[in-house]
């Protein structure tokens, strides 16, 4: 077992006691053609270890006591008749929070993964069996070879309980198409088949990021700062900064897996980095 993955199985034990002292904390964002809702699956304390060779004074700027709350969502989107899930978190409170929305596991039509950390496929099996028994379930193509060459043992049961409903994509355009009213978009490193997903068009867009950020207070302003679980931290940082100037440019919501409350906008902060802002309630 390596290094990442041991430190991805200590985390995923932190998240499971964690989650339940803390409480659902949901927002939904309202267009003409979906909606959102955020399915908060957890949060708990951060360390800023994660962190790769941190600048000491900015820790001390932005985190004086080390820790952050690091909050770990999925996504329900609601589209054409259709329920979509994006991401799956560790399953802590995922069925509770689908509940809560009117929707059953068997209802779940659509489920898109960013990337198969524990931490975003973890929710797709319970006792060893697939939740959602009539979801197709989208993962790049990058990321599926990879996790098996890894023979990562999570990731290796949800392929075998989902073979049947399985469906593998390239991206070989920018905003590649993938399903009605979903569009796959590269950014590699933090996985090698990391992968952000896009609904809506112009002012209405709403790009699923992933784990573009994990420590919010540090990469918003310092974006080349990378993270332990990074596998290429170097093109996850060059990643990060071409999709923060994305969203900036373009007024674009983001939504993000480790982000307070799920969902905001991206603005410079004029020497460099970037300001978040959370949508309103």
């Amino acid at each position: 077992m390596n290094k990442k993955v041991i430190i991805l199985s200590i985390l995923a034990m932190t998240v499971l006691v964690a989650c339940g002292t803390k409480s659902q904390e949901e927002k939904q964002v309202s267009e003409n053609d979906y909606k959102i809702f955020v399915l908060n699956d957890a949060v708990f304390d951060g360390s800023v270890e994660i962190l790769i060779q941190p600048d000491q004074d900015t820790l001390k700027k932005y985190i004086p006591d080390g820790v952050f709350p690091l909050y770990l969502n999925a996504f329900l989107l609601q589209q054409n008749g259709e329920n979509l899930l994006f991401d799956t978190g560790v399953g802590a409170k995922l069925v509770e929070n689908l509940a809560n929305h009117g929707v059953t596991p068997e209802e779940i039509h659509k489920i898109f993964l960013t990337h198969a950390h524990f931490d975003h496929i973890g929710g797709l099996l319970k006792d060893g069996q697939a939740i959602f028994p009539n979801a197709e379930l989208f993962i790049n193509k990058i990321e599926h070879d990879y996790w098996l060459a890894e023979e990562n043992p999570l990731f290796l049961e949800v392929i075998e309980k989902y073979k049947n409903q399985l469906k593998l994509f390239d991206i070989d355009v920018p905003f590649k198409q993938i399903a009605p009213g979903v569009d796959a978009l590269p950014a590699y490193g933090h996985t090698p088949g990391h992968t952000m997903f896009s609904i809506g068009k112009a002012e209405n867009r709403t790009l699923l990021w992933g784990d573009i950020t994990h420590v919010l207070l540090i990469q918003m302003p310092h974006p080349q700062q990378t993270v332990s679980f990074d596998v290429n931290p170097e093109q996850a940082a060059e990643a990060r900064l071409q999709v923060l100037k994305m969203v900036a440019d373009g007024n674009i919501t983001v939504a993000g897996a480790h982000i307070q409350g799920g969902l905001g906008k991206i603005s410079e902060n004029g020497w460099g980095g970037y300001i978040f802002q959370p949508l309103e309630k």
